[in-house]
């Protein structure tokens, strides 16, 4: 073979050679670049949306609704006793009913029953309901959420002492009390005559029981336990009246001489005295007196009478000074 065939044979063995390796190029670059267009799409392929779950079901109980507060308002006038709002059962009602009916009043009754009350003690305010409807003319009594407010005017101390009493016990049974009552006062001169007119009504009373009339045996000075029951209640007049005083006069029948008679009727009063002033009465408010047999109530010539003769009595008048 001449030297020129020699030649272009090597020349295409060379060309083919160059072919193939850019063929090799050109493929391995496009698998860079179909690495390199994988790889950028996978750093930036979009988060997947999270699909939000169904909401379970409430199971929640809803609250009971809160009961509504107690309210109750009694009042009174001279005639008669309203009773109005609204308590839980029925037998809060029956309470307070009763309560009012045994005061003597003309009842207006114009409560409610209603089981969305909250729980109350109708049994306490029935009780504050016997001083205030006994002790007041135009007395108020209302209930509001376990608080209680008196209004009205006592008719004297005595009964402002009952108001004030209940009240405690309603205090002390967990109730919250407002008083707002106020005591009558009546004049003096008032004052004499309703407490004598008392006392003697006492005395009269007790002439009708038997070993309660304050008289004394035969040259007997001591009180007895009936004569002490008597004088209970002529202490608690005192007490209703403050303003006046009394001369506590003691007496006795003719029997025996005078100047006995005069010292057993000083030593009568001074022991009446002794024992209304050991029972709260004070003692400034009293003067004992003795007369003797010189006032006779009744005929010394009886037993009878003379029994009546050996008594005490008292005179209630003005404070001096």
């Amino acid at each position: 073979m001449s030297s020129t065939a020699v030649s272009r044979v090597e020349r295409d063995r060379e060309d083919k050679k160059r072919s193939q390796a850019a063929i090799v190029a050109v493929a391995g670059l496009a698998l860079l670049l179909a690495v390199a267009y994988v790889w950028a799409a996978w750093q930036t392929e979009p988060a997947p949306v999270e699909v939000p779950a169904a909401p379970a079901r409430s199971t929640t109980v809803p609250p009971e609704p809160e009961p509504e507060p107690s309210a109750v308002r009694i009042e009174r006038d001279a005639t008669t006793v309203r009773l109005s709002g609204t308590v839980k059962t029925e037998s809060e009602r029956d309470a307070l009913s009763a309560a009012v009916t045994n005061s003597g009043l003309e009842v207006d009754d114009q409560l409610t029953v209603s089981p969305n009350i909250a729980d109350s003690d109708p049994r306490v305010v029935a009780a504050l309901l016997a001083p205030l409807l006994d002790g007041t003319d135009d007395g108020e009594l209302a209930l509001n959420d376990g608080t209680v407010t008196i209004t009205g005017e006592a008719l004297d101390p005595v009964e402002a002492e009952e108001i004030q009493s209940a009240i405690d016990t309603a205090t002390a049974a967990g109730l919250t009390l407002e008083d707002q009552t106020t005591i009558r006062v009546l004049p003096e001169s008032v004052q004499i005559m309703e407490l004598q007119k008392e006392i003697d009504q006492i005395f009269e009373l007790a002439r009708e029981i038997e070993g309660q009339y304050p008289n004394f045996a035969v040259s007997v000075e001591d009180l007895s336990s009936g004569a002490k029951t008597t004088l209970d209640r002529v202490a608690v007049a005192f007490r209703r009246y403050p303003l006046p005083v009394a001369d506590v006069i003691g007496h006795t029948d003719s029997t025996g001489p005078n100047a006995l008679n005069q010292a057993l009727s000083e030593a009568r009063a001074q022991t009446v005295t002794e024992y209304l002033v050991g029972v709260g009465v004070e003692s400034e408010r009293l003067t004992a007196i003795g007369r003797g047999e010189s006032e006779p109530l009744a005929d010394n010539s009886t037993e009878l009478g003379r029994a009546e003769n050996r008594r005490v009595d008292f005179v209630v008048k003005k404070r001096e000074g």
